[in-house]
């Protein structure tokens, strides 16, 4: 019913009289609105706090708040001085002013599902028992995390540290390492990866690419690059549209009639990270691991410290997440501002833990959604026993990941 609505819109938004730059963007919002109608099953929630269900630990990654173009991006760009001096301050890929807003809703999220008015895993004070902090060593991953803190612990009068500022903010702390050394980089850092990324780009252009090879050579003329030597630049131009039109720009015009089939080349792209299993594995099985080892510590009675982890990345971390803890997510590339968790729960009257894969498609912008576990299709809680036997082959240390990945570290 949702698909028909939006589409009966789109039609109606498209042949209207309205300036071509807004019929744009409202196609770019209704074409992601059609995303969100595919999501596998997904119901809206808020807090979502049930008697009999209680969270005990929850692992949590946020895609950071909207950003400036980067290099690849602003490569293909026909509007490059104009992108420059409109990011000036924040520089390429800087967080922008609207992705801190952004960032301060992921917040807000936070503190409303996992605070005191929700499931309570966090206090309103900061104490550092009780969450663990990560950002990737990146500008726009840090200063996201730093806003998101802002909003999820505005401080209390006994964390109140001055009669000005102090009473709206305090300093949260979060952790980073270098980004040669980071498993959360694991694509730009790791040599097998780099390796499988390579096979999987190659195989693409006949595969995955095939459809699109009539768009070539009509993106070569009008941007300068031969999207056969790196089929990711599909993404890259999605990207530089989605950025354009977050700074209040217009895209080129040759480029609307494609938007569709470019969308979906980005798609594609996007979707060439997680290709196989291996790529799988060395993107998210680290943090598969820490939650899969979260859950066998409270089975063993274990007392398990800071029960709320946040990672602040990219969409790639959010996207190999997902799919070594097999969730049905529609394969779609996540916004600027969303995040995804895996919550562990204990039956309070049995003892049983399952596991609930949560959804935020965009902060401030639309409500989070419980997604699937293939394979436990008739609960969105899957039995925390049956979701560790299925995703046991992603299962990844960080001792074996450097080694994998032929990096030397002292981490």
């Amino acid at each position: 019913m949702l698909l028909n609505f939006v589409f009966s819109v789109t039609v109606i938004v498209i042949n209207s009289d309205l300036p071509e730059f807004i019929k744009m963007f409202r196609y770019l919002v209704l074409s992601y609105l059609l995303v969100l109608s595919n999501v596998s099953c997904g119901n809206p929630i808020s807090n979502d706090v049930h008697e009999e269900q209680e969270l005990v630990f929850a692992l949590v990654v946020n895609r950071h708040g909207e950003r400036s173009p980067d290099a690849d991006e602003l490569s293909l760009s026909d509007q490059q001085p104009l992108i420059l001096n409109l990011t000036a301050i924040e520089g390429p890929e800087g967080l922008t002013n609207v992705g801190k807003r952004r960032a301060y809703q992921i917040g807000k999220y936070y503190r409303q599902r996992y605070g005191s008015q929700g499931h309570k895993l966090i206090s309103n004070l900061y104490l550092r028992d009780e969450i663990a902090i990560r950002s990737t060593d990146k500008e726009r991953t840090k200063m996201t995390i730093q806003v998101a803190m802002a909003a999820a612990y505005p401080p209390e009068p006994e964390q109140q540290w001055d009669e000005g500022l102090g009473k709206v903010w305090q300093p949260v702390p979060y952790t980073a390492v270098p980004l040669s050394e980071d498993y959360l980089r694991y694509y730009s850092n790791c040599d097998r990866f780099k390796t499988l990324m390579a096979d999987a780009k190659r195989d693409s252009l006949t595969e995955e690419f095939a459809p699109y090879m009539d768009l070539v050579p009509l993106l070569k003329n009008k941007t300068g690059v031969d999207f056969t030597e790196n089929p990711l630049m599909f993404e890259a131009l999605y990207d530089l549209y989605r950025s354009t039109i977050s700074l209040g720009l217009d895209i080129p015009e040759w480029a609307k009639p494609l938007l569709p089939r470019l969308s979906e080349a980005g798609r594609l792209a996007y979707r060439l990270y997680f290709r196989n299993n291996e790529m799988k594995k060395l993107g998210g099985g680290i943090l598969l691991n820490m939650f899969v080892q979260a859950g066998n510590d409270f089975i063993a009675g274990k007392q398990v410290p800071q029960p709320l982890r946040l990672i602040s990345g990219h969409d790639f971390n959010i996207g190999a997440l997902m799919d070594v803890a097999s969730v049905q997510n529609g394969e779609t590339i996540p916004e600027y501002g969303s995040v995804f968790a895996l919550e562990l729960y204990r039956c309070r009257s049995t003892g049983v833990y399952s596991v609930l894969p949560v959804y935020l498609p965009k902060a401030g912008e639309s409500s989070a959604i419980h997604l699937h576990i293939k394979g436990c299709e008739g609960s969105h809680h899957c039995s925390f026993s049956k979701f560790k036997e299925m995703t046991k082959k992603f299962l990844l240390t960080e001792k074996e990941f450097y080694p994998m990945c032929g990096i030397k570290t002292e981490l």
